[in-house]
This record gives C-alpha cells, structure tokens and sequence, in this order.
C-alpha cells in the first residue's frame, strides 16, 4: 500500500450496488451517499487500509462532532473544524472503480483552495489516519462495541459483495482470491461464492 494519500471519486453504480447488497441482508445500508441535492459530490480519502487484496477508503464529510471512530479536520489557525473523515463508513472499491481527483481541475478557486487545505491535513496526518483505520476495521469486524456496528458498514460482507463486483464485471482480482481461480475442476476459471459465504 502506498504511503500516498488523495482524493478520489467513486463509481456510482458500484456505491448504489452496494447500497442495495447491504439493504437487502440488514434492512437498511451505512455505505455512504455520494450526491446530494444542492451539494457538491462527497468523495473519498485512500487508500487507508488493504485488508484481503482489497482497498479501503474512507469518505469525507462536513460533519463536525468528534467520535470515536472520526478524525476532525483543522485548518491552521483555526479552532473550528471544517470537517471529518468517518471510519466506520469505510468501503472496499475495485482498483477500477476509484478515480483520482485532481484538485488543481477544481473549476471553482475557492473550492481549489479548500481541498488543498483538506489535503495538506491528511498528509500531515496520513500515520494517525492509517492508524484509525486499521484499528476501527478491526473494532468492528470483532464486534466489540454492538453499538456502533448499528452505525457502521458490514465490512466482511463488503468485502463478499467487492469480490462478487469483480467477478461479475471482469475487473482485477483482490490478491488473496486469485489463486481460487486456479481450479483444474474449474475450466473456465470462475469463482464461486457459496450461499453460505454471501
């Protein structure tokens, strides 16, 4: 994983596939929206974490309350935060699915001056942000706080839907899955996940 972090734009229809791949097994989804009506488009902070072969980013939001699984984000010289990166609403993407995001194609200078600044931050803070990565993946996925699970993404299954995404699409395979495909009773070299595993 490169020690590199930006900004990137998200797939659409992967969000909204694993929108409704999550509604469907819990009733309701924790992956993020990233339009909404009269904003600019939410994006994305990676790769923060690769768990299995697969990458993790975290969205950044304007919201401003501290928890325990947020970082606040500061401009210097100011107390109040502009806002955060929100842990607990990690999502694996597919190398394809993600887009890198120039700031400096930023139509609006304002704007441009603002995410330089979002991003000055995170570099300064890039250790801090691997490190809340790694250990809300890992608070969640053993299920020590039941609470804030209710408020996060399922990131196992996640990650069963991106492999599934992969497959289905024809896009790269996450390391760790690949030699699945090297099946001599599998011709055609197709992964299968069972209904157990889904």
């Amino acid at each position: 994983m490169s020690n590199t972090l930006n900004f990137y734009d998200v797939s659409k229809d992967y969000v909204a596939y694993l929108q409704e791949s999550e509604k469907e097994k819990r009733g309701f989804t924790k992956v993020p929206n990233m339009e909404y009506p009269g904003r600019k488009q939410k994006f994305l902070c990676g790769i923060v974490l690769q768990v299995n072969g697969m990458d993790y980013y975290v969205p950044i939001t304007s919201h401003k309350k501290q928890h325990s699984e947020s970082i606040l984000i500061y401009f210097k010289n100011q107390n109040d935060p502009v806002g955060s990166l929100r842990f607990n609403f990690m999502i694996p993407i597919p190398k394809e699915m993600a887009t890198y995001r120039d700031i400096n194609n930023e139509a609006d200078p304002k704007h441009r001056v603002f995410l330089a600044k979002e991003h000055k931050f995170i570099i300064e803070n890039k250790i801090h942000i691997f490190d809340k990565a790694e250990k809300t993946y890992q608070l969640i996925t053993q299920n020590k706080n039941p609470k804030l699970n209710e408020n996060s993404c399922d990131f196992k299954f996640l990650e069963k839907r991106c492999l599934e995404y992969c497959i289905e699409n024809n896009l790269e395979i996450p390391c760790p899955f690949f030699p699945k495909t090297l099946n001599p009773q599998n011709p055609k070299n197709e992964i299968i996940i069972s209904d157990a595993e889904k």
